[in-house]
């Protein structure tokens, strides 16, 4: 066994990136993933993170990456319940180390760390090369008139590491700026307004892949949403949970409503192949 295998096992215990969320299974309602996402775009094509920042030891959020298209699938975290609607100064976002090789540290990384990470570790290949490969890169949004649209908003967490763990491009897809800056930020602050009231607020919000990339210099190097969709699972002491949905389509700034149900049975009919897509077990009920 090699010594790059080796240190890659001693590392499992630790790993962000992983074949299921045993490390951040918290953030999720019941401790049930969304059911409906693993293979409709492909078989293995997805990576199961658990969100690290540097300096802390437990995860921030959980997302589900999409590695062929290089953006997530969805990300799910708890709303921070609290008032206000701060956000702090925008950070550059981080990738993902681990999508590289998971002899690599855990923790979420800016571009020029990690590829001083690679050349350390020993792994064979130029750095730049290695991560553009595995993820998307700032650089890709550059010029493409698509935002680095958070799934996870750094708004719905305290100023500090909180909001400074969802800068990172495994929480980001591309959002056209007038529905990311728009309406979609709207139902932002709707579903923020609702978390008042609730003890604890389950949040996921993901991406459909549509057809078309962000291209650069004749590479496709993200696909680009054709849809963008939200729910969430409000607990409430002594009453009901309550629940909600949205969806949009990623050329236009409108939002529609649902419930958890109508959500899921739009996005199943949307998927197009026969897999009963379900955000919370149970429907949050």
């Amino acid at each position: 066994i090699s010594w790059l295998a080796t240190l890659a096992l001693a590392h499992t215990a630790l790993a962000a990136v992983g074949q299921d969320f045993y490390g951040c299974i918290r953030f999720f309602y019941a401790n049930v993933p969304p059911q409906g996402f693993e293979n409709i775009y492909g078989q293995n094509q997805v990576a199961h993170i658990c969100q690290m920042y540097e300096g802390y030891n437990n995860p921030f959020f959980a997302s589900l990456y999409h590695r062929g298209g290089h953006h997530p699938l969805y990300s799910a975290y708890i709303l921070d319940i609290r008032p206000g609607n701060a956000t702090g100064s925008a950070e550059t976002f981080r990738l993902e180390p681990q999508l590289v090789h998971p002899v690599l540290p855990k923790e979420m990384s800016l571009q020029p760390a990690l590829e001083t990470a690679i050349r350390n570790s020993g792994l064979q290949g130029v750095p730049g090369d290695l991560i553009r490969q595995s993820q998307a890169v700032n650089s890709d949004y550059t010029g493409s008139n698509y935002h680095k649209g958070h799934l996870n908003p750094n708004a719905d967490h305290p100023e500090g590491v909180g909001q400074k763990a969802t800068y990172t491009l495994t929480n980001a897809a591309p959002m056209m700026g007038a529905l990311n800056s728009g309406q979609w930020r709207v139902n932002e602050l709707k579903v923020r307004n609702i978390a008042a009231n609730c003890t604890t607020m389950y949040v996921v919000t993901g991406v459909l892949p549509g057809n078309n990339w962000i291209n650069v210099n004749g590479v496709n190097r993200v696909r680009i949403p054709s849809h963008v969709w939200s729910a969430y699972c409000c607990q409430r002491t002594n009453q009901a949970p309550l629940s909600g949905g949205a969806l949009a389509e990623n050329y236009i700034n409108a939002v529609t409503s649902y419930s958890v149900q109508q959500l899921q049975n739009e996005l199943t009919q949307l998927t197009g192949q026969g897999v009963n897509v379900q955000l919370f077990h149970n429907n949050c009920q």
